[in-house]
């Protein structure tokens, strides 16, 4: 009886390798933003954050994991890239189901928004002047229709547009037993770009083992049927299917005053991006993300990890129902970012 949950994770392994081939038609980077994680608390520790999973980022982490909420729980996340040009804000509310039954379970709520503001655009800005810059002198390209180069460009014709990137995310999770939960999250995915706009539908299905009370494994199948994203131009992207395979150990250690809690977690990718990948093989992907986490009395959080080779630290706060995380999460070749998100339980 002890090894009948465990035997039950092969049907959700087997479904993911069955479903996985389909990812070859699909496109490398589609529904990028969706990888940028959620919640300071798990960036800070480097993304290892899949067998953990215990507030209301399950949502994005592993839907599983909101069988175990004990309250309702509200999180916003907010951060700024490349001088404040790209902002990223996720925000989530989780709240559990058949409190103290057999089988708790929980649902969850979550909106991603990736946006790029005051994109200005110039292609009615200059004066068809020719490259004289002078109207009526009748020089070649004067009214063409084309930009030349020398002709005037003026900045009161500017428009300004955005690019907006959105998913909303529904979740629910459930307790099979006290050490097999299992969880689902349904995505719809909505991007504006300039003039046109597309939608998606996309899935994934999730796990946590409980080996020991103090030992847990995680797993995250994402966009398991390939997301389909249609745009209104004709054009059809696929996002690639993911796996995200994690385990956490947490050991208190009363001569700290804490708890510490470490965690590893490997990202499998099938899109075929290998040359973006910290490892690959055969067309597949991969990144290990490692981090750890101390916490004094519940109270004061310090936390350090990497995601993939980029290093990332954090620390946390806890006072009654409200807390506040930051993280660090550094980039070896583009900007460095800060992520701040702000809870609430109740």
């Amino acid at each position: 009886m002890a090894h009948r949950p465990a035997i039950r994770l092969w049907p959700l392994l087997g479904a993911a390798f069955l479903l996985f081939p389909a990812s070859g038609r699909a496109e490398k980077y589609a529904g990028e933003f969706l990888r940028l994680g959620a919640g300071a608390r798990p960036l800070g520790m480097g993304g290892a954050f899949v067998a953990l999973a215990d507030d209301a980022s399950a949502v994005y982490w592993n839907p599983a994991g909101l069988a175990g909420l004990s309250d309702r729980e509200v999180l916003l996340m907010h951060s700024e890239q490349f001088g404040s040009l790209v902002n990223y804000d996720f925000g989530s509310f989780a709240m559990p189901l058949n409190g103290g039954s057999a089988h708790p379970s929980g649902i969850g709520l979550g909106l991603i928004r990736l946006g790029v503001d005051d994109i200005p655009i110039t292609e009615d800005a200059y004066l068809d002047f020719g490259p004289d810059g002078q109207d009526g002198t009748g020089d070649p390209g004067e009214h063409n229709g084309l930009y030349d180069l020398g002709e005037p460009i003026e900045p009161a014709n500017f428009r300004y547009d955005s690019d907006v990137e959105m998913a909303f995310l529904a979740s629910y999770g459930r307790a099979l037993s006290e050490k097999l939960w299992l969880g689902g999250t349904l995505k719809l995915l909505r991007q504006e770009l300039l003039t046109n706009s597309s939608f998606g539908i996309g899935a994934d299905l999730a796990a946590m083992y409980f080996a020991r009370p103090d030992l847990s494994f995680g797993l995250r199948l994402a966009d398991i049927t390939t997301t389909q994203i249609s745009w209104d131009t004709g054009t059809r992207e696929s996002v690639s299917p993911t796996a995200l395979f994690g385990v956490q150990f947490t050991r208190p250690f009363p001569a700290l005053r804490g708890v510490v809690t470490a965690g590893v977690d490997v990202d499998l990718a099938f899109d075929g991006a290998e040359s973006a990948s910290q490892f690959s093989s055969g067309g597949v992907g991969g990144e290990v993300g490692a981090g750890i986490e101390y916490w004094f009395q519940r109270t004061v959080a310090l936390r350090a990890g990497m995601d993939a080779e980029n290093l990332t630290a954090g620390a946390g706060l806890r006072i009654s129902r409200f807390g506040v995380d930051y993280a660090f999460v550094g980039h070896d070749e583009l900007d460095d970012s800060h992520r701040i998100s702000g809870s609430v339980t109740f």
